[in-house]
């Protein structure tokens, strides 16, 4: 099961910034590949599915006009970059294997983008559903870590009125399954999940082990909850082989190097404007290394990666049917289940061949005689036992618990959450009018984009950071600023403009309140 989540970003006052390069790098790398990677399962005729979780805020980018007109230009700089380095690096041999690879890829990026999604990401994952190789599943609003936010369930509920509003207006229907942002569970939730519909979800190993009382078999089956709704844990042997710094896959010298880019190699009059942002390089994709051990990179190999990538696929399904044998005789003759999930961008942004693993990943399954890729819907309807177990407070951030959310760092963010919450209650007090509704609504957005996990992970791990910390700020200045616009006799309504402008996710979420 892939998890696809980018927390929102949009900078219509910027002609080009620096973490809308997010996007377009995990549609470059990772969306678009999966989506040609299922194509030509499905030119295969191969049996098997793939689980897909889609955060609200990932559905929003994926069809903002602003954002598309963006990337599909983005595909066009990229390529004419490709262009000027195939002139430039003519005499490297090694080098222009590469350059021949990256040239027909851009191509065909160009082509799937235009011709096969016509822009549009969620209508070519629809298709996919309809298909049977997909099932699409969703996440909670803008990704926030919810067990920080115990001591406000209104808060989470609404945000899961959001998830069930996006979910329904993008795919026609009412959300099953839930994957929860970090996996994030605390006694009780799934009491709230039920309320809104929802009738799976998916938690870190041991919130599944350590359930009272331990479910017989383990994270090998789904449970039931005392809310009535079914769970199930990751296992954490398919996930190591691929997750694990030490020994994942990923981690192999033959394939493609991630943090060797030539926006650090090539000066500013060469790449153009276009790859900076102020003074700040903004990776280009084009990478000529392959990981190796040492400082002096080897140069990237594309076929001997992929055929690795293709030996990788058939280890894991090998592992797993190994899994499988063991387990076999402790359930009954029962069929098992093992959930192997992921965060989307690993496959093809963080590990540039993982969308090639996961093409063989079928290939390899579909001749197993013991295994099969199962949709999450069929085995969510087929546990093992019908006893009622409790799931415990979890997650699968580092340390298991709430550590990479709730620290030193970032504990001051949460008593500006609580902050905003009350003056945006306020507001109630006041005389309605629609300029008031206006100001609720964008406070309200303001509110939810502050709540993302994203900004607080970036802080605990000094990725991005001062950026996080700047969203922090921003939203919460919104908030404050907005406020005050209740209390003005002449509002400022060029401020309230700019940033309906911006942060404009979620047209529709007035009519939530």
């Amino acid at each position: 099961m892939l998890h696809a989540h980018l927390p929102f970003v949009r900078e219509p006052k910027h002609e080009r910034f620096l973490e809308e390069n997010w996007l377009f790098e995990a549609i470059s790398e990772t969306y678009l590949p999966l989506i040609q990677v299922l194509n030509r399962l499905l030119e295969k005729g191969l049996p098997g599915v793939l689980n897909l979780s889609l955060s609200p805020t990932l559905i929003e980018m994926c069809q903002d006009p602003l954002l598309i007109h963006r990337y599909s230009k983005h595909l066009y700089m990229q390529l004419e970059l490709i262009e000027k380095e195939m002139f430039l690096l003519k005499k490297d041999s090694q080098k222009m294997v590469v350059l021949r690879y990256y040239l027909q890829r851009q191509k065909s990026l160009i082509h799937t983008w235009e011709n096969t999604c016509q822009k549009n990401l969620i209508s070519t994952f629809i298709k996919m559903e309809e298909l049977g190789i997909l099932t699409i599943l969703t996440c909670v609003g803008t990704h926030p870590f919810l067990p920080a936010y115990q001591s406000d369930l209104e808060s989470i509920r609404f945000q899961l009125k959001v998830t069930v509003a996006s979910y329904k207006k993008a795919f026609g229907r009412n959300p099953k399954g839930l994957w929860l942002p970090e996996c994030g569970y605390f006694e009780g939730l799934d009491f709230i999940l039920k309320e809104f519909g929802f009738e799976y979800f998916f938690l870190e190993t041991h919130g599944i082990l350590f359930a009272e009382p331990a479910p017989q078999y383990g994270v090998f089956s789904p449970i039931k909850t005392p809310a009535g709704l079914y769970c199930m844990g990751r296992d954490q042997k398919s996930s190591a082989e691929v997750w694990s710094r030490k020994t994942g896959y990923p981690g192999h010298p033959e394939y493609r190097e991630f943090f060797k880019d030539i926006a650090f190699e090539r000066d500013r009059d060469y790449l153009g404007e276009y790859f900076f942002a102020e003074n700040t390089p903004i990776e280009t994709g084009l990478k000529y290394n392959r990981i190796t051990g040492s400082e002096q990179k080897q140069v990237y190999r594309p076929w001997n990666a992929m055929r690795l990538a293709q030996n990788h696929a058939n280890l894991f399904i090998s592992n797993r049917e190994a899994s499988f044998t063991d387990l076999f005789p402790h359930t009954k003759g029962h069929q098992a289940a093992i959930l192997s999930p992921y965060d989307a961008e690993l496959f093809g942004h963080w590990w540039f061949e993982g969308p090639i693993f996961i093409e063989n990943l079928f290939e390899r399954a579909a001749a197993s005689p013991i295994l099969e890729l199962a949709s999450v819907e069929e085995v969510m309807r087929s546990p093992l036992s019908s006893t009622v177990h409790k799931p415990v407070f979890s997650s699968w951030g580092e340390g298991g618990y709430s550590h990479v959310w709730m620290n030193e760092k970032v504990q001051s963010f949460y008593s500006q959450f609580f902050t905003m919450q009350a003056f945006f209650r306020n507001t109630h007090s006041l005389k309605p009018s629609v300029l008031l509704k206006r100001i609720q609504t964008q406070m309200m957005r303001e509110i939810l984009l502050f709540q993302a996990s994203d900004w607080a992970f970036m802080v605990h791990n000094g990725s991005a950071d001062a950026y996080a910390k700047s969203r922090f700020q921003e939203h919460y200045e919104n908030v404050l600023k907005l406020y005050d616009l209740t209390r003005s006799k002449e509002p400022d309504l060029k401020l309230l403009e700019t940033m309906e402008n911006k942060n404009n996710l979620f047209a529709w979420i007035g009519e939530l309140f």
